[in-house]
């Protein structure tokens, strides 16, 4: 089981805390989560410089939670069609490494994802 360490930024914000959700799900490899909010032909950067979508995009965000105990989302931010947070996780090992994902939503609802631009692990 990963333990979530979820932000203070999200209290009265269902954008913060959909983007919070949207956030955890990347890193713990949640790929049942994500596939309700993928929009058709959403698109994954990587902070390595590579672009995972379609059929790759499955198998890559259920890779990014193996490993992982813990999972803690220090901020978070939307407005308008955007989202960001940033944070860190830590593996089996106690090894440390950050994360940040900006997150473009399909229209300013927040309802389906368009582009993930992500620096870190995954």
């Amino acid at each position: 089981m990963i333990e979530i360490i979820r932000s203070k930024d999200c209290g009265n914000s269902p954008k913060n805390q959909f983007v919070e959700k949207v956030v955890v799900a990347l890193e713990s490899g949640d790929f049942e989560f994500l596939d309700g909010v993928l929009s058709e032909g959403a698109v994954w950067e990587l902070a390595n410089n590579s672009v995972t979508e379609g059929d790759g995009l499955r198998a890559h965000i259920q890779s990014c939670g193996e490993g992982v105990a813990l999972v803690k989302v220090d901020h978070v931010i939307s407005h308008g069609k955007s989202g960001s947070a940033n944070g860190y996780i830590q593996d089996r090992k106690g090894k440390v490494l950050h994360f940040c994902h900006f997150i473009e939503f399909t229209s300013a609802k927040c309802v389906k994802i368009n582009r993930v631009c992500s620096y870190g692990k995954c």
